[in-house]
């Protein structure tokens, strides 16, 4: 029997990250609010009541939760649509909820092809490779809050006083989380 894991694979992933990494955004590159407007309105058209009620059943998450949840969810749905260069990751309370949009595959699969015409990649090592360290994870989630305060007037990502810090998850060239 072959080795399909063993520490010698785990060191040549690590080196060989496949993945470009863009964490910074200069101030003529962000896009109009008005393309903002437009993706919004295709995501406000999406139905997140069955996620919302498996974070309540299996997590305990409250109402209140779930509705500010679903929409930072929304809005890292829009930036995941018109920022697809860019390596941002998303908040932990984000990443739960994707992780919960994701599994319910036939239906993330068509809100994707509803909101952006194909499909919402995931990369789920962010943080964890020699190029995609920790620091760059943390520079993703900076430019993450930068995204959500210019295009969405706040930045707070957290939950009444949870934190809000990143997961290992990256957007952009493959959307990411660990």
């Amino acid at each position: 029997m072959s080795l399909v894991y063993s520490q010698k694979c785990v060191m040549k992933f690590k080196s060989d990250s496949r993945e470009e990494i863009n964490v910074s955004i200069t101030d003529s590159s962000f896009v109009e609010q008005s393309a903002i407007d437009t993706i919004m309105k295709r995501v406000d058209t999406l139905d997140f009541v069955p996620h919302g009620y498996k974070l309540q059943k299996e997590h305990n998450w409250s109402e209140s939760k779930i509705n500010y949840t679903i929409n930072l969810y929304k809005e890292w749905l829009v930036l995941q649509v018109l920022y697809e260069d860019l390596s941002f990751a998303p908040s932990e309370l984000v990443d739960e909820f994707w992780h919960i949009h994701i599994l319910d595959t036939r239906k993330y699969m068509n809100d994707c092809n509803s909101i952006k015409g194909e499909f919402i990649h995931h990369y789920p090592y962010f943080g964890l490779t020699d190029q995609e360290n920790e620091t760059v994870l943390e520079s993703g989630f900076q430019l993450t809050k930068k995204l959500y305060l210019y295009h969405f007037g706040h930045c707070e990502l957290g939950f009444k006083g949870e934190m809000s810090a990143s997961c290992g998850c990256r957007s952009g060239n493959g959307g990411s989380c660990r």
